[in-house]
């Protein structure tokens, strides 16, 4: 089902500019692309993160297992 969201003119005509450069069709590929380049952006700082900490394989673990259950929280 589709929903309707409300944007700031500014935002609605930033939004509308990556959707012609991109060469998206849809806003809703708009909106995948940037949740994806969003998340990519989330693992990478977590592995660098991680690679500055210098954790044990076992602290690597927990934090993986960390990262799994909050990708299950609506709010993540």
């Amino acid at each position: 089902m589709a929903k309707t969201i409300a944007l700031p003119e500014e935002l609605y005509s930033e939004l509308l500019e990556v959707k012609r450069e991109s060469g998206a069709e849809t806003f809703a590929e708009v909106v995948e692309m940037l949740l994806s380049i969003y998340r990519r952006h989330r693992v990478e700082e977590l592995k660098k993160a991680i690679e500055r900490l210098k954790l044990s394989d076992e602290e690597v673990e927990k934090v993986e297992e960390v990262v799994r259950e909050a990708r299950g929280r609506s709010w993540w």
